[in-house]
């Protein structure tokens, strides 16, 4: 599963964990994070989630010799695609506050699992990029929504046409990080952070959630067999065979434009 709970002092940490490939997440992985949610949410003892990687890394998105395998057919990328929605709405939907703790790498679909969290702290070696133009594919629409909704659609346009890395300080001059601490030093940044969310009115905490997920214009709307259509038409297209062949014989993909 290469998922990792940890739980102390009412703080669960769930931690992406296979360091070997910068966290980059497995359809398993995508499969799981549903039932950890629901069993945290559930759980009396967490009162607070931090979502994290393993290694120095968040993520590097999704494994790509793996989302290959998962994506042969229109069926199996469907199947891969409403898991990676279930797994994100799953973050969201969480009753209790989530944080996502970003250290180094952070791209592709390790963002979307980012957005889907509360609040976003980062250490100050963090890098972002959101790469579907290197690859020939698409980001889930609900994905986009919650982007759009922290960095506005000009941003999301520059973060996706141009597949460009930003330091940590740019994303959080942009809106995508919302607390930036240096990177030495940064467990102990980040447990004050946590400290200062835990003592706060669980009451106060959880109801804000449930009030801004029905009063945000931003709130990402659910994915339709409509929406995921145009990510599954991604895989089975000439683009993302050329993209995903170029990653793995790490080279510059040779898209045809016409």
């Amino acid at each position: 599963m290469s998922l990792t709970v940890t739980t102390r002092s009412g703080i669960a940490n769930v931690t992406l964990d296979r360091p070997g490939r910068r966290n980059a997440m497995l359809a398993s992985m995508w499969q799981a994070l549903p039932k950890v949610m629901t069993e945290l949410d559930a759980d009396p003892a967490v009162s607070l989630v931090v979502l994290r990687g393993s290694g120095g890394h968040f993520g590097a998105g999704n494994d790509i010799a793996d989302f290959l395998a998962h994506c042969v057919s229109v069926d199996q990328a469907r199947s891969y695609a409403w898991a990676m929605a279930a797994a994100m709405r799953s973050v969201e939907a969480l009753a209790k506050p989530i944080v996502a703790a970003i250290e180094g790498d952070c791209y592709g679909a390790s963002v979307a699992l980012t957005l889907a969290c509360d609040l976003r702290v980062a250490a100050d070696n963090a890098g972002f990029a959101i790469t579907p133009a290197k690859l020939g594919v698409l980001y889930l629409s609900s994905d986009l929504a919650r982007l759009s909704a922290l960095i506005g659609p000009a941003r999301v346009r520059d973060m996706i046409f141009t597949a460009r890395r930003l330091d940590a300080r740019e994303a959080q001059n942009i809106g995508l990080v919302d607390r930036l601490l240096p990177h030495a030093g940064f467990e102990e940044g980040l447990v004050e952070v946590l400290r200062s969310i835990a003592i706060g009115s669980p009451v106060t905490i959880r109801g804000t959630k449930a009030m801004l997920r029905r009063l945000s214009p931003g709130d990402a709307p659910p994915e339709t067999e409509e929406t995921i259509a145009g990510f599954v038409a991604a895989t089975q297209g000439a683009d993302f065979k050329e993209g995903a062949q170029a990653f793995l014989e790490k080279r510059r993909p040779n898209f045809v434009h016409g």
